[in-house]
C-alpha cells in the first residue's frame, strides 16, 4: 500500500470511529480518545519512517494493531486498522514473527471486550480482517523479494556482459599490439640489418659506388616490402589474407632462405595462415640478428588436421650479428602466446648442427 493509500485508509478509519463512538473526555469515550490518539500517532509513524528503520516500524505496528483492538468493542469500524498492521506485519517481517504481531490486535479485541463486559464475538471479525491483511502482506513481501532478486541476477547479468565486452576489447587490442609488433619488428629489425651493412660498407671501403648503391637499393626495397607489410596487417585485420605458402615463396625470397613445401596445399583460414606467417616471419628476423649470413629453410607441412611450420637455420659463418642485443625480447614471446590462442603449441631450440630451429604446430 502506498504513502497516501494508508493515509486515506487513516482518514477513514478516524472518521468512521467518531461517528461510532463520539470520543469524549469521560468515561468509555476517554478511552476510545486515548486509543485513538495511539492509533492515529503509531498509524502515521508505520506510514512515513523509513523503511530502513525497520524495529521503529514493527513498534508502531505493534501499538497500531493493540490501540485498534482495544477500541473494536466500542467501535467496530477499527478493525480496518487491525487489518492495515497485520498487512504492515506480514510485508515487514517473515511469517513467524508476523503472525506473532498481527495476533495482538485480535488479543487486545478479546481482552478489551473482557474488561468491560462485552461479547467477544467481534474477535472474530477482527480476526478476519487480521488473517486478510496478514495475508495481503506476505503477498506483497514475496513479490518484492521476487522483484528484488530479478534485479539483481539481471545486474549481475549486465556485468557479466560488460566484463565479457571489456575481454574482447582487451583481447582485440591485444590482436593489434601483435601485429603491429609483427610488422615493425621485422621491417626494421631488416632494415637496421642493411643500414649497419652500409655502414659498415663506407667505412671500409667508401670507393665501392657499385656496392654502395646496391646497397641502398636493398635498403629501398626493404622499405617497400615494410610499406606491403603494413598493407598485409591491414588485409588479416579484415580477414582477408593470400594462402601461406603464396606469402612465403615471397618472405623466403626476399630474405634469401629456402622453401619446403609437405602435403597439398589447402586454406587454412585467416588467422591460423597470419600465426604461422609471423613464425616464419620473427624467425628470419631473429636469425638475421644472431646468425647472419647462415644457411636457413623454412618448412610448411600440410596434415589432414593441422599444419607445421618449422625454421632451421645453421650457426652463422661470423657468430651474432651487430644487432644481436637489438629489441625487446617479446617477439618469440608474442608468436607463442598467438599460437596458442588458436589451441597450438611453438618449439624453439638448439638444431642438430649447431644452429637454431623453430617449430609451430596448428590444428588447421
Amino acid at each position: 500500500m502506498s504513502v497516501w493509500g494508508r493515509v486515506l485508509a487513516l482518514v477513514g478509519v478516524v472518521a468512521a470511529i467518531i461517528v461510532e463512538m463520539h470520543p469524549g473526555l469521560s468515561g468509555a469515550h476517554l478511552s476510545v480518545s486515548l486509543l485513538l490518539v495511539a492509533e492515529v500517532a503509531s498509524s502515521l509513524t508505520w506510514t512515513f519512517v523509513d523503511a530502513s528503520h525497520k524495529r521503529t516500524q514493527l513498534v508502531a505496528l505493534a501499538i497500531m494493531a493493540v490501540a485498534a483492538g482495544a477500541m473494536v468493542p466500542f467501535a467496530p469500524a477499527a478493525e480496518v486498522s487491525v487489518g492495515l498492521a497485520a498487512l504492515g506485519a506480514g510485508a515487514a517481517c517473515e511469517l513467524p514473527p508476523a503472525v506473532a504481531l498481527a495476533a495482538l490486535g485480535p488479543a487486545a479485541v478479546a481482552l478489551s471486550a473482557g474488561a468491560v463486559g462485552k461479547s467477544t464475538g467481534s474477535a472474530i471479525g477482527t480476526g478476519a480482517a487480521c488473517l486478510g491483511g496478514l495475508i495481503l502482506g506476505v503477498g506483497r513481501r514475496e513479490y518484492k523479494e521476487r522483484a528484488d532478486q530479478e534485479a539483481a541476477v539481471a545486474l549481475a547479468r549486465d556485468r557479466a556482459e560488460l566484463e565479457h565486452a571489456r575481454a574482447g576489447v582487451l583481447d582485440e587490442k591485444n590482436r593489434l599490439a601483435r601485429e603491429i609488433h609483427d610488422v615493425l619488428a621485422h621491417t626494421l629489425g631488416a632494415l637496421s640489418v642493411q643500414l649497419e651493412a652500409l655502414s659498415a660498407l663506407q667505412a671500409t671501403d667508401p670507393g665501392n659506388a657499385e656496392a654502395l648503391g646496391e646497397g641502398l637499393r636493398r635498403t629501398k626495397a626493404l622499405a617497400s616490402e615494410g610499406l606491403a607489410e603494413a598493407r598485409r596487417a591491414v588485409q588479416t585485420l579484415r580477414e582477408d589474407v593470400a594462402p601461406l605458402e603464396e606469402q612465403l615463396r615471397a618472405l623466403c625470397a626476399r630474405d634469401g632462405a629456402a622453401l619446403e613445401l609437405s602435403g597439398p596445399p589447402r586454406s587454412l583460414g585467416a588467422q591460423v595462415t597470419v600465426a604461422l606467417y609471423r613464425v616464419a616471419q620473427e624467425s628470419l628476423t631473429n636469425i638475421a640478428k644472431h646468425a647472419p649470413g647462415a644457411a636457413v629453410c623454412v618448412r610448411l607441412e600440410f596434415a589432414a588436421d593441422m599444419a607445421a611450420l618449422s625454421v632451421t637455420n645453421g650457426p652463422g659463418p661470423t657468430g651474432p650479428g651487430p644487432l644481436a642485443t637489438s629489441g625487446a625480447g617479446y617477439g618469440l614471446d608474442g608468436i607463442k602466446e598467438r599460437v596458442r590462442l588458436l589451441g597450438g603449441d611453438v618449439l624453439a631450440g638448439p638444431a642438430r648442427d649447431g644452429g637454431w630451429v623453430v617449430e609451430a604446430r596448428l590444428p588447421a
